[in-house]
């Protein structure tokens, strides 16, 4: 029998009781007292505690479990105040052992939504039965003021079809493999069945061990447009069905063609395997970029600043690029800090990776009158390129500018590039004017002389010049002697000290500026650009100055990815440019240290790739490779897929999918469209965001998984979404279990049978009774301290009558 229990929220109120026997008398003192008693027993707040409700318990049925969170709630001993939920995609109060109701949704499950559930019934204690697989929401954000004990229990054996491993981009009549990715929680027998254009394939028996399988399948591709391929799996073995399948996109290669830059190999090994290849120079590259990809093997210093900027919106706006090395590729080829080296996946600088020797470099500049030509003017551009090598600088490294015209004159003389150097050497630069002629034997030689007094491990000279050597005729005398500068370059080049040489201009000595590069061991730079000058001068003080080409040979490793279905070691290589790998960007095919000998990146809505090897000189026994060529084509096939006109992206913002459509055609943005979207029995107009780019927010359900984009009566997208995995990722289940019950004060439970929880009594209220108990008494008080006294008449006795 329960027998109420009075308690206090402020018991220490009821200290002010002593205060009573202070009070001084006065008629109907007793009333004073007892309404005082009343008023300070109301303000300790009385209340009666009696047993609450014993229990709430929340029972997964999510498809993950199915009735195993049941089954496990009726081992406890049933008390009839229990009250009992069932949830999956939501939640529904029944009795225990009920059916489930059709309303929940079993192929996901929201914990959050349960706990929601639970904090607004009122309860005291929860227990939480579930194996914590959560597809919807983040339990951990919806925890409630009161403990939530957990009960672990084990997910159902499943068989789920992870992955689909497809070429995106195929060509009509190829013959295509796919390789469907099948996670297995036991062995067994499944049959894959795959669908290309409603085509049904001939199904394949697999037998399955634990864990995950492979199954490759081959098909061919007869459709010109592009097209779906759908895979699911059959299984007498009873599990969950709804990641059995999966649908992916595959584009058809509409036959445009791949312009390849100077690297003959390349257009070689593509066209045998049915490219079509048109090989040109940097003229090709022009407004339109009709081609599926273009490949380059040359220096930036071909192209126009304008041409460069061409090829990133290319690759922005949907196109394929890769860089292949070469003399004039990556480091060696001025591409350093352009508009192609930012859409590519590697850096051409290396100063934070190689070990740096002392480098000495001298600047050798042309400041003729005719530099001041030009607007900007050529000297002020050289100017601004000595500025950005003084920049890069180390501060052990020492330089030195050399200026030339009718004489010679040190800008500064070689020193140290520290901070206090740096600003001196800046300050020289800008006070540089133009004057005289063009006379650079007297500069050259200083030069050479200089350097060959330093003890730097690199000794370097870089020559910039805008005209004919010597006055602007065709030979370049001293001393009325002809100056054979080649002899100049060659002698130095024996004193390890290298020349590279810059012509810019139309008026540039570009066959002897050439001659003393070759002379010399260095670069010749042709800038017919002016504007490209600053950028050459940087790239050539890195490529002069840092060790670019790794040597030796060695085997490359072919990491794990799913453009390529081998890894391992692959053939020796000889040699290849060392570079730096962006952030975001894969390596296929790794070299020493992990440096990038294969690479691939996504940028904007295009793809990039860059080969570090030269499969014309330095690649060795890897470029005879067998398995080479199929990787390549994979690659470039990747490069090659330009996206559809309208391209839908889904991802998940909470219980909202947010849908972004970008819209792109012949590389330009397609605007203005009153597109729609339509999943789940619902129709949502998109709004244009930004050039081409549409969105809107929808949401969830998980009775769909087709999200479809119109444009009024055509359906110009669609996009799969993905609602399932999760269900049925229980990796981490147990571990967020447990943070649910020690973040809100609940306990861990390994035995329901024994399971006692205590549950908080609830309060049921009374200060309010004696409230009004002490306002009546005082009333009381003050109506019979008003009345008159009440006067009684003595009565006389009998014998005194």
């Amino acid at each position: 029998m329960f027998v109420p229990a009075i308690g206090f929220e402020f018991p220490y109120a009821l200290a002010l009781l002593l205060a009573l026997f202070f009070l001084p008398k006065a008629s109907f003192r007793w009333l004073r007292i007892l309404s005082l008693l009343l008023l300070l027993i109301a303000i300790a707040k009385p209340f009666i505690a009696k047993p609450g409700q014993n229990l709430l318990l929340l029972i997964d049925v999510s498809d993950s479990v199915k009735n195993t969170g049941i089954a496990a709630a009726q081992e406890m001993k049933k008390k009839t105040n229990n009250r009992y939920f069932y949830f999956a995609s939501d939640v529904s109060e029944v009795g225990l052992g009920s059916t489930v109701p059709e309303q929940l949704n079993s192929s996901q499950t929201d914990i959050a939504r349960a706990l929601q559930v639970a904090k607004s019934s009122d309860a005291k204690r929860v227990l939480l039965i579930s194996d914590g697989a959560e597809s919807i929401a983040n339990a951990r954000l919806a925890l409630p003021d009161f403990p939530v004990d957990s009960f672990f229990i084990k997910s159902r054996d499943n068989i789920s079809l992870i992955k689909v491993v497809s070429p995106e981009l195929v060509s009509q009549g190829q013959e295509v493999e796919a390789i469907a990715v099948i996670q297995s929680d036991v062995e067994a027998d499944v049959t894959v069945l795959a669908t290309v254009s409603g085509t049904r394939l001939e199904p394949i028996q697999v037998k399955l061990k634990k864990g995950k399988t492979a199954v490759p399948f081959r098909f061919q591709v007869n459709s010109k447009d592009n097209f779906e391929l759908e895979v699911s799996l059959s299984s007498e073995f009873e599990q969950p069905k709804s990641d059995d399948s999966l649908q992916t996109q595959i584009l058809v290669n509409q036959n445009a063609p791949i312009l390849i830059i100077n690297d003959p190999a390349m257009a070689r090994l593509l066209r045998e395997q049915g490219f079509q290849i048109v090989e040109g120079d940097a003229s090709f590259v022009k407004t339109p970029l009709n081609y599926s990809a273009v490949i380059l093997r040359t220096s930036a210093g071909d192209f126009s600043t304008g041409q460069l900027e061409l090829l990133k919106t290319y690759v922005n706006n949907g196109g394929g690029l890769m860089m292949t090395a070469g003399p004039k590729s990556f480091g060696f080829g001025a591409w350093y800090r352009t508009a192609v080296e930012d859409i590519l996946p590697v850096n051409t600088d290396l100063r934070t990776k190689v070990e740096l020797p002392l480098v000495a470099l001298v600047i050798v500049l042309d400041r003729s009158q005719s530099m001041a030509s030009g607007q900007p003017s050529k000297l002020d551009l050289a100017k601004e390129g000595a500025i950005s090598v003084v920049e890069l600088a180390y501060q052990e490294d020492l330089l030195g500018l050399l200026l030339f015209s009718d004489d010679t004159k040190w800008a500064f003389k070689l020193r140290k590039a520290t901070d206090r150097g740096k600003r001196e050497m800046l300050a020289a630069i800008l006070n540089i004017n133009s004057k005289g002629g063009t006379v650079l034997e007297p500069a050259f030689t200083e030069a050479i002389d200089r350097l060959q007094r330093t003890d730097a491990s690199i000794k370097h000279i870089i020559i910039l010049s805008d005209g004919k050597l010597y006055d602007g005729g065709g030979s370049a005398f001293s001393n009325g002697k002809a100056v054979d500068f080649e002899l100049l370059a060659s002698i130095a080049a024996k004193a390890k000290i290298s020349t590279s040489t810059i012509a810019i201009g139309e008026g540039a000595d570009f066959e002897r500026l050439e001659a003393i590069a070759k002379a010399g061991g260095g670069r010749y730079y042709k800038a017919l650009d002016v504007s490209t000058l600053p950028r050459i001068f940087t790239d050539e003080a890195l490529t002069a100055t840092r060790s670019l080409l790794r040597e030796g040979s060695f085997n490359p490793k072919v990491n794990k990815h799913p453009l390529v279905s081998i890894s391992g070691s692959a053939p020796p290589i000889n040699a290849y440019i060392a570079t730096t790998i962006k952030p975001k960007a894969e390596t296929l095919i790794s070299g020493k240290d992990g440096e990038a000998i294969l690479a691939l990146n996504r940028q904007g809505l295009g793809r990039s790739a860059a080969l570090t090897t030269d499969l014309n000189s330095y690649a060795g026994y890897f470029a005879k490779w067998e398995d080479l060529p199929g990787v390549l084509g994979t690659v470039v096939r990747w490069l090659e897929a330009n996206p559809a006109q309208y391209k839908a992206v889904v991802s998940k913002e909470g219980t909202e999918l947010k849908v972004t459509v970008d819209a792109v055609k012949d590389g330009k943005y397609i605007n203005g469209k009153n597109l729609e979207l339509r999943y789940a029995g619902q129709q949502i107009g998109l709004e244009q965001i930004a050039p081409g780019r549409y969105q809107a927010y929808v949401p969830n359900s998980s009775e769909d998984s087709k999200l479809i984009i119109s444009d009024g009566n055509e359906v110009v997208a669609k996009a799969q979404v993905d609602n399932k995995h999760n269900e049925f990722d229980t990796n981490k289940g147990q571990e967020l279990l447990k943070d649910i019950s020690a973040l809100s004060g609940g306990e861990v439970i390994s035995d329901l049978k024994n399971y006692n929880p205590q549950i908080p009594k609830d309060k049921n209220p009374i200060w309010q009774y004696f409230l009004l108990s002490a306002v009546i008494l005082f009333l009381l008080e003050l109506l019979l301290r008003r009345l008159p006294p009440l006067k009684i008449k003595r009565l006389k006795p009998a014998s005194q009558k």
